[in-house]
């Protein structure tokens, strides 16, 4: 909590010469870390970042208690709970119960207790009561193991809700925290789908298989271990980790879902003021699953600290459909209630015009905040309706899934680009999304390498990345959301330009010194955008894996630039 830079002050605890500044409020300073250590106590109270405030509209949300500068930290904290989340492919491979590696389900180890699949029999995780710990004492009331059907034998998103359930007794004051967590249970009644499906697949999961055989034996366990195994209350827990959990992208390429006491009353913003990573590295168990929330762009006092619960590349009809299915609001921010997404035109589809020919407009919501509202031509007198509109996006949205998924060559990629542009305007999302993998395909496909691609093929991959930048940049300002997108946009507009500048040098059209130096300047500037970018990912597989090879194109470049020196 502390950052080595001199300042003139005095320590508070000896009013001695203090050079050690608190790094969360900047205010005050220690002569020594031992110092520091000594006051933390007294200091971390009146240090914090944020209040909490009530209202009948917001709940419980966050305000800055201070003013806040970008890279300014806002919140700490470890998980009050965590649970594991199923993998892709349940009937072939699940997460350890212990630590969520990946486990083959054909050839993987299983619990000796309960049975459930493990990475391994030493698995720390196993003995851990944050873990496996105590759970397995429950789960192990079911008896034999499954060798068909495993996914649903195995409800690994069923252990978080169990997880909670259990800290009703042995984690006491974690589990009165989770209970204050918004559940929005008056949405989620007995006639509505949620509540149908958590039932089947959570509630009398654990009812049958588990918690009404530990009603039978917990006289022989001398323990009472899950007091309350009510309806109510499971479907409560549910809504409480639906409304609430984060999820944490773990290395081994798993999932766990995670309850933060504070973090999860940030308010939602399509236009988030802060970004937030997990420590997935550390070895010290009180720290694991650490969240740090940090402000991205200026945060006045008194103004509400927000994050973002829906992809900020989705149009906004997708996000606000989302927000009401999974969090049960309706969001009217900025971003939402301005047609054109702040000048990005995300959502903005093309006019079909009025005669047998289009009319060159496009066609916007009249209120994009209203699930109904017609969209109106820029140009021309057609009117869409919404409902027509969500059909088609809906429709394209499947075509580029598959697309993408179907790992099909750029030629194809570039033709259905094509068919695209028939129906959407250039910036609209679907159309990101296929000039994101483009550009990422552009020079590492077979006949289209860096080396062997046209010039114009060169100058027509650099206007895409930037013309992505530019998207990315207005939508998100802060860099909150979408680092992993910018970083590979800024290393793959680098490439491009990189090997523009190669031939420009080797044909001698590079021959002014100072147009020379303009063109360095310009590609270290990439790369440095690029790094920048991936400054908190680098705990994340993700973003371990594209530091590597920026780092690599960054060697590359300087051994070049030093070659023609």
């Amino acid at each position: 909590m502390v950052g080595e830079k001199e300042v003139r002050a005095m320590c508070p605890v000896c009013s001695s010469a203090a050079v050690f500044r608190c790094t969360s409020c900047k205010e005050v300073s220690y002569c020594s870390k031992e110092h520091q250590k000594m006051d933390w106590k007294q200091h971390k109270n009146s240090c914090k970042a944020y209040e909490i405030r009530t209202s009948e509209k917001l709940g419980r949300y966050l305000v800055a208690s201070r003013d806040l500068n970008p890279g300014d930290i806002v919140i700490t904290e470890t998980p009050l709970i965590w649970g594991p989340k199923a993998l892709y492919d349940p009937e072939r491979i699940a997460p350890c119960v212990g630590c969520y590696k990946p486990v083959n389900l054909d050839v993987g180890e299983r619990c000796a207790s309960c049975g459930w699949p493990i990475c391994s029999g030493h698995c720390q995780g196993l003995k851990d009561h944050r873990h496996h710990g105590l759970e397995c004492v429950v789960l192990s009331l079911r008896p034999g193991c499954a060798v068909s059907d495993m996914g649903d034998y195995y409800r690994h998103d069923a252990l978080f809700a169990l997880r909670c359930l259990i800290s009703q007794t042995k984690f006491q004051k974690k589990y009165k925290k989770i209970m204050e967590l918004q559940s929005h249970i008056e949405d989620r009644g007995p006639d509505t789908e949620i509540y149908r499906e958590t039932d089947a697949l959570i509630a009398k999961y654990l009812e049958n298989n588990f918690l009404y055989p530990l009603r039978s034996v917990e006289n022989e366990l001398k323990t009472n271990l899950v007091p309350d195994i009510s309806d109510d209350l499971i479907h409560k827990i549910c809504g409480i980790i639906d409304v609430n959990a984060l999820d944490v992208n773990l290395n081994n390429g798993c999932e766990i879902s995670a309850l933060y006491a504070t973090a999860c009353m940030m308010e939602h913003s399509c236009i988030p003021n802060t970004k937030h990573c997990f420590n997935l590295t550390s070895t010290d168990e009180s720290s694991q699953y650490r969240i740090k929330v940090k402000a991205v762009v200026p945060i006045a006092k008194g103004e509400n600290i927000t994050t973002m619960y829906s992809h900020a590349l989705w149009g906004t009809q997708a996000r606000r459909d989302h927000l009401k299915e999974t969090k049960y609001f309706s969001c009217f921010c900025k971003r939402c209630k301005d047609p054109t997404e702040l000048g990005t035109y995300l959502s903005t589809m093309k006019c079909i015009g009025t005669g047998t020919e289009p009319c060159g407009g496009y066609q916007l919501p009249d209120d994009p905040c209203d699930d109904t509202s017609e969209w109106s031509c820029d140009k021309c007198p057609v009117s869409v309706k919404s409902s027509e509109i969500s059909f088609l996006v809906s429709k394209l949205g499947e075509d580029v899934e598959n697309i993408q998924i179907g790992r099909a060559n750029i030629q194809q990629m570039e033709n259905f680009l094509e068919k695209l542009s028939t129906f959407l305007h250039p910036h609209h999302y679907h159309v990101y999304s296929m000039k994101h993998s483009l550009v990422q395909l552009y020079g590492y496909q077979n006949g289209y390498l860096h080396h062997e691609m046209k010039l114009e093929d060169l100058e027509k991959k650099a206007i895409m990345c930037q013309e992505l930048i530019d998207i990315t940049t207005a939508l998100d300002p802060g860099n909150s959301r979408l680092c992993l997108y910018t970083g590979v946009l800024f290393h793959e507009l680098f490439q491009a330009k990189f090997e523009i500048m190669k031939r420009d040098v080797d044909s001698k059209k590079l021959v002014d010194k100072k147009e020379n130096l303009k063109t360095l300047d310009e590609l270290k500037d990439c790369l440095k955008k690029a790094l920048y970018a991936l400054e908190d990912e680098l705990d994340g597989s993700s973003g371990q894996k594209l530091m590597v090879v920026m780092k690599a194109s960054e060697d590359k470049f300087l051994k070049w630039i030093k070659e023609k020196q």
